[in-house]
């Protein structure tokens, strides 16, 4: 089962059970105390965005790279590697969506 997020920026963000579990932990609900943009907000007070936003975002963003380059080497007969298609699975569609969901976990003031 797929969980659906709306985000002012992308729309509406499609999330996997796997993707959920790793929101729900406490190491990455902490994102949503690091500010992405740092002293911006005293200049810009509506430039609020959280490092959790912004890693939900780099996961949607992820898969919508790999659905592309999927896309172009299937389709469009225009993306090869070493003259074959690109052999891209679900599981590599998940590993990516972790690796965005993850990538920003060490920030903080000690990382």
């Amino acid at each position: 089962m797929k969980k659906v997020i709306q985000d002012i920026l992308h729309g509406q963000i499609e999330l996997s059970d796997i993707a959920l579990k790793i929101i729900d932990t406490p190491e990455f609900q902490r994102l949503r105390n690091i500010k992405q943009l740092g002293a911006c907000s005293f200049v810009f007070p509506s430039a609020t965005h959280t490092r959790f936003e912004h890693s939900i975002g780099v996961a949607h963003m992820a898969k919508a790279l790999l659905r592309t380059l999927h896309y172009n080497s299937t389709y469009n007969n225009t993306l090869y590697i070493n003259n074959n298609k690109l052999d891209i699975t679900e599981n590599d569609y998940l590993m990516v969506e972790i690796a965005g969901l993850c990538h920003d976990l060490g920030h903080g003031p000690f990382s």
